[in-house]
């Protein structure tokens, strides 16, 4: 039996207590908005906009262009900036996490195959072609703009297939000795397959927390690479490659939002198969007493996932030691761990009676 449909749905208005959403709602209620910087004729773009902004009461800089303490006693040292805040008495952000502000998107095409039990074979399997979209999907870009956060969500995979299969050995009709040592036996698996996960893109490392108590996304360089290697390719050496680029990020400009979208399609980290299988048999001695044994092994065919890589700011240093062996930076992949264990497996016996 096989079916294909198309799945989707819409959300809108949702909240969330927990997870990306309550993160990321509003990322801040207390950030200071360009639009009431520019009613003031300040562009924090400029370095004149900007030095006005970190400069404090206790300079007189502010004063000198008409911003008064609101009373006597007022902290000399709070920056023009933190006196423009809607609320400057709080020095933090205050976030919004229960705002019915986020949307979602999912559109996906999905076929499945099913064997029912048949000469002791069952096989079900599905493959999955989808997209989904979030606002916000990660880090909120510009929460002045919301239109500007929407972008793929950090769970999306393209294309994800899986298979499930049992198979019992079934008896042989001339020979006792097998149908004793080999027939009852079942074999079974559950096989994932899919694309990775998207990678997030990395966050500016300019002023711009200190200015609009906000930060922002770095913009994707045009024409650059992203990775050095592919993480796909199973020829990675993390004692010798960064396998992210670090020129294909770059800063806005002082005082600006990024252009980024929170996620790309083509950023991803590496895909990882999941594969487990199993091996048992039923073992009946009487009516009311059997044994089952069973061996469940995971990572069956012994893959080797190493770590994912490290996403410190591109702008920083990708730092090797004396022999030249990769420390830390931006595609920094830590040599001593895995993403996932080795093969293993396990044994169980049940004696029922």
């Amino acid at each position: 039996m096989h079916s294909r449909q198309y799945v989707g749905n819409r959300g809108v208005w949702e909240s969330q207590s927990g997870g990306i959403f309550a993160q990321n709602t509003l990322i801040s209620l207390n950030a200071l908005n360009p639009a009431r910087l520019a009613a003031l004729g300040i562009d924090p773009s400029t370095t004149a906009g900007q030095q006005l902004l970190l400069s404090n009461f206790a300079s007189g800089t502010p004063q000198s262009r008409g911003f008064n303490p609101p009373y006597d006693g007022y902290p000399q040292g709070t920056t023009l900036a933190q006196f423009l805040r809607p609320y400057p008495q709080f020095a933090a952000n205050i976030a919004d996490v229960f705002g019915p502000l986020n949307s979602s998107w999912y559109d996906s095409l999905q076929a499945k195959v099913t064997k029912r039990y048949s000469r002791g074979l069952t096989v079900n399997a599905a493959f999955t072609w989808s997209k989904s979209l979030a606002n916000p999907a990660g880090t909120v870009n510009n929460v002045f703009n919301r239109g500007v956060n929407k972008s793929i969500s950090a769970f999306d995979q393209p294309f994800i297939f899986n298979v499930g299969y049992t198979y019992e050995i079934q008896k042989f009709a001339t020979s006792k000795v097998l149908n004793t040592g080999v027939a009852g036996w079942t074999l079974g698996g559950l096989l994932e397959y899919a694309s990775g996960v998207p990678i997030p893109t990395p966050t500016a490392t300019t002023n711009q927390n200190a200015l609009l108590f906000q930060n922002t996304l770095m913009n994707r360089v045009p024409g650059e690479r992203l990775f050095n290697k592919d993480l796909n390719c199973h020829c990675i050496d993390p004692y010798s490659d960064f396998v992210l680029n670090a020129a294909a990020w770059t800063n806005p400009a002082p005082g600006t939002w990024g252009t980024s979208a929170p996620y790309y399609s083509d950023f991803r980290y590496e895909h990882r198969p999941a594969e487990q299988m199993s091996l048992g048999r039923m073992f009946h001695f009487k009516e009311r007493m059997s044994l089952q044994v069973r061996a469940e092994f995971f990572n069956v065919f012994n893959r080797t996932y190493l770590a994912n890589p490290a996403l410190t700011a591109p702008t920083q240093p990708q730092n090797r030691d004396s022999q030249g062996h990769p420390t830390s930076g931006w595609g920094y992949v830590n040599p001593t761990s895995l993403y996932s264990q080795p093969r293993n497996g396990q044994l169980v016996a049940r004696f029922t009676f």
